[in-house]
């Protein structure tokens, strides 16, 4: 919990005003049980008298990212599919890790746990798994006697192109020996307990655009993977081989790496289709 240290604290209140659960009386010196964790009194307060549950407190930087400078980064950010064969520092990887400790969260919870996949034997077997559970799923649903119900439950489902796509991956197995990783030198997953109400899912998706953004600025290329989302989804036997608990389940992937490409145009997209209300 934080406390503040009444002999610094000058009575400005604005952490007391700023406070989102109102859990701050500074007449009296209490945080109370109301109290969601979120830091805004420790980042607030002018004297540093409000002390945060971890850790020290640290004046904040001006920093130099203009909304040009962030608009030409984000425009160069692409999924990295190329990697070079280069194994990304275990000091680098958990410099990743450390700065997630700044990023929003959707319920202000911060329920995720975070492996690095970083070995070539496991990121190898993390690839083949999570192929052996995709053609699992595309044959099920491409047999002639599921088929049928998805045409008339899943209408929007293109049943034909998903056997070609499966046909087609099944096929590039033979000359490709990593379509899921790319030989990517790292994978995070990002995990949590599975719950009805948490928003573990949004929570990861968040942490890891944030992470994405950030490896870039140091130099490594990213990949978002889905397919190992899929493959490891509540209770997948694939789990336990990466040391992610019994009643956790993987929200969102990440490949990293460094780049073997370097692309040097922006690719224009069609814009977000926008309502004001």
């Amino acid at each position: 919990m934080p406390f503040i240290q009444l002999e610094k604290c000058t009575r400005c209140l604005k952490c007391e005003k700023d406070c989102p659960a109102q859990a701050i009386t500074i007449a009296t010196g209490e945080i109370s049980d109301a109290c969601i964790h979120c830091g805004h009194c420790v980042a607030i307060c002018p004297e540093m008298a409000v002390r945060p549950d971890f850790g020290d407190v640290f004046l904040l930087q001006p920093h130099a990212v203009t909304p040009k400078d962030f608009r030409n980064l984000s425009s160069g950010i692409r999924s990295c599919r190329s990697f070079l064969s280069k194994d990304v520092p275990d000091a680098v990887l958990l410099q990743l890790v450390d700065n997630m400790k700044h990023y929003p969260s959707a319920s202000n919870a911060r329920p995720l746990q975070i492996s690095i996949v970083r070995s070539k034997e496991k990121v190898k077997l993390l690839n083949d798994l999570t192929e052996e559970a995709l053609i699992r799923l595309f044959s099920l649903v491409c047999s002639p006697w599921i088929s049928p119900f998805i045409r008339i439950f899943a209408p929007s489902m293109n049943i034909k192109k998903l056997k070609r796509y499966k046909d087609t991956f099944v096929e590039r197995q033979k000359t490709n020996d990593s379509q899921i990783c790319h030989h990517a030198p790292a994978v995070l997953l990002f995990h949590g307990e599975v719950s009805k109400t948490g928003m573990a899912e949004a929570d990861a998706n968040i942490w890891a655009t944030y992470t994405s953004i950030y490896a870039n600025t140091l130099g490594l290329g990213t990949c978002f993977n889905g397919f190992i989302v899929k493959a490891m989804g509540k209770k997948s036997k694939l789990n336990p081989q990466f040391k992610v608990p019994a009643n956790h389940q993987v929200y969102a992937s990440l490949l990293v790496g460094y780049p073997k490409v370097k692309f040097r145009n922006e690719a224009s997209r069609q814009s977000p289709i926008v309502v004001l209300l």
